[in-house]
């Protein structure tokens, strides 16, 4: 379930957002302790944190912030941060250049999702907000306010801050070119896998495919008894088809029918194409009994296909040899006698269902 996977992630990435802020308190208190910052500036920066952070996680847990462009709240999160710490640095006095710290650290976090024209243009914006409080700074530290240092700070963080912002883009661009380089990979893997185990015409399984799950069943089976069946079909004068009608309308009548036959299955059964027009279906924990239900529903299913491109009340009707598994038997001795019951049926006239003779079972 792709949403509650991405969601999950952005809840974890929230939670990363947290540790900054219990990071961050660490400078809070001992300016505190210090004397430096009033404890007022304190109290405000816990409640700002915590209300604001209390919103952004019910935001996620109530889903809302799936109603938004960005449901990862990315650059809502970096601009309250972003604000807390303008705020608190304007009474940090000599320690201010420990908080604008923090800043450079919430740009990283804008790696996650921002492009990086956004995080450029956000560390332009913070620099521009931090020069706006040089003179508010001024005014509440008076004497005590140093313009040559502030300046320096200023031009520093201007330095510094767009390069971390660049540098944090280039890392998102990154994230995005390896997501959608994985995105590939896992379609490609898709497409091989599916031409290693299904026929490419029809869309059912090739014949490899179906050897082997039938040699996990009897391994299964000899283990744990049960039994299972298999249904070899061979459909009737398929070669009039491609002499009278030409081959594309014989792709057609071999995909008409796989697709004819597939819906009226258990998600438990395998399907295949067995080599030209003979099919091949294997019923995992069936009985003889069971299987002829099942064939007569394909039979009756078979009576009103309509096949594209070929005459109206154009038929095609299978011959079909089912056998069933005994205890030992080799997976190719069970299908040369579901073979020997398919050409009984086509002797008996075809359009019939014929039951391989029952085999000796192997003394266990």
């Amino acid at each position: 379930m792709p949403d509650v996977s991405h969601q999950q992630l952005r809840i974890q990435r929230f939670f990363m957002s947290l540790v900054m802020y219990v990071l961050s308190a660490v400078p809070q208190a001992l300016s505190l302790y210090n004397g430096i910052s009033p404890a007022w500036v304190m109290l405000v920066w816990a409640i700002y944190a915590v209300l604001g952070n209390l919103a952004f996680y019910l935001a996620f847990r109530s889903r809302f912030n799936l109603r938004f462009r960005d449901p990862s709240l990315t650059l809502a999160q970096m601009l309250m941060a972003i604000a807390l710490v303008l705020f608190t640095q304007v009474y940090a006095g000599q320690a201010r250049g420990a908080y604008l710290v923090v800043l450079l650290i919430i740009m990283v976090f804008g790696c996650f999702k921002l492009h990086t024209r956004q995080l450029l243009a956000l560390s332009l914006l913070t620099i521009l907000a931090y020069g706006l409080t040089l003179p508010l700074i001024r005014a509440i530290e008076g004497a005590r306010f140093n313009l040559a240092v502030e300046i320096i700070l200023w031009c520093s963080f201007s330095t510094f801050l767009p390069f971390i912002s660049i540098l944090g883009g280039s890392i998102s661009d990154l994230r995005k070119q390896l997501m959608a380089s994985n995105a590939q990979l896992q379609t490609v893997l898709q497409q091989v896998t599916e031409l290693a185990t299904h026929d490419e015409l029809t869309g059912a399984y090739n014949r490899r495919y179906l050897l082997e799950m039938l040699g996990h069943e009897k391994n299964r089976t000899d283990r744990g008894g049960g039994g299972f069946c298999v249904c070899l079909f061979d459909l009737d004068h398929f070669k009039q088809v491609n002499d009278r009608h030409g081959h594309p309308a014989g792709d057609t009548v071999l995909k008409t029918f796989a697709g004819t036959v597939q819906p009226l299955l258990r998600s438990t059964d395998f399907f295949a194409r067995y080599g030209g027009e003979e099919f091949l279906l294997f019923l995992p924990q069936t009985s003889l009994d069971m299987a002829q239900h099942c064939i007569k529903r394909i039979q009756a299913a078979l009576g009103s296909v309509d096949y594209a491109g070929l005459p109206a009340g154009f038929r095609i009707t299978a011959s079909i040899g089912v056998a069933q598994y005994y205890l030992q038997e080799d997976i190719a001795g069970l299908i040369a006698r579901a073979d020997k019951a398919l050409y009984r049926a086509k002797q008996n006239g075809r359009d019939r269902l014929e039951l391989a003779p029952l085999a000796r079972p192997v003394p266990i």
